[in-house]
């Protein structure tokens, strides 16, 4: 398995529509190609996920509170921010 690690981020970017609050790891477990781990403490946040529907989201670590997105090259202003949280 091929883990990458998300991009730390101190406060979420104004262009981030979403906030997703993790209640455990994996916080996201799919079929997609992709496994990304939280660059703080390396707990597996995205498991065998899409990349690309994952852009513009930041991501809150279960374990260690700390704050990442995917790395994305094109994004566009959003300025609605949302809070999600799995449960």
């Amino acid at each position: 398995m091929n883990i990458q690690p998300l991009e730390r981020v101190d406060l979420p970017d104004p262009r981030t529509t979403t906030i997703f609050e993790m209640s455990g790891v994996p916080g996201i477990s799919g079929k997609g190609e992709h496994t990304y781990n939280c660059p703080s403490c390396k707990s597996i946040l995205l498991e065998n996920v899409f990349a690309s529907h994952m852009a513009r989201i930041v991501f809150r670590c279960p374990n260690c509170g700390g704050l990442s997105r995917m790395q994305t090259r094109n994004t566009h202003p959003q300025h609605v921010p949302v809070i999600m949280e799995s449960h």
